[in-house]
Order: structure tokens, then C-alpha cells, then sequence
């Protein structure tokens, strides 16, 4: 799951308010998919500036559509420098 979350240039770890139980969390600059993020169950927390999740089974699926979605995406809009 790290290396979903590197291809978007965050990482992934575990986070936990004072005496509560350990959530999976997404750590780093990801607002261009919040509402992405939102559909999967995530929650932004804004003291830590993380999104955190129920299950990893949901980040993973998130952090999976948002790469898949950009690999499509990649494929409707080539590199305009690789047909010169």
C-alpha cells in the first residue's frame, strides 16, 4: 500500500488521538483528492492535517482508484513530448 501511496506522493501510517485506538491514516499533500478520499470513508482531521480511515481495506481501495483514475487519465492525454 505504501508504494499506491508514493505514486501519489504521500505515505501511509497509523494515527491515534490521545488514548483511542489506531486508525489507518494518509500523510501528505492529497487535497486534490479530498472528495475522492471522502467517497472511501476517509475523514479529514484538521489538527494533524491527515485523512483517516476506518480499515485499510478502504484506504487501500481509495489510494488504488486514484491511481488507476490517473493512469486512465494518462492514456486519454499523452505526453505531448513523446510524439514530437
Amino acid at each position: 500500500m505504501q508504494f499506491l501511496a508514493a505514486q501519489l506522493g504521500c505515505s501511509v501510517g497509523e494515527f491515534s488521538a490521545a488514548f483511542g485506538r489506531l486508525k489507518p491514516a494518509l500523510l501528505g499533500s492529497v487535497s486534490g483528492y479530498s472528495s475522492v478520499l471522502a467517497e472511501f470513508g476517509g475523514r479529514f482531521e484538521q489538527r494533524e492535517k491527515i485523512y483517516l480511515f476506518a480499515s485499510w481495506p478502504n484506504l487501500e481501495a481509495a489510494l488504488q482508484h486514484i491511481v488507476d483514475e490517473r493512469k486512465r487519465a494518462h492514456l486519454f492525454c499523452p505526453d505531448p513530448e513523446q510524439g514530437a
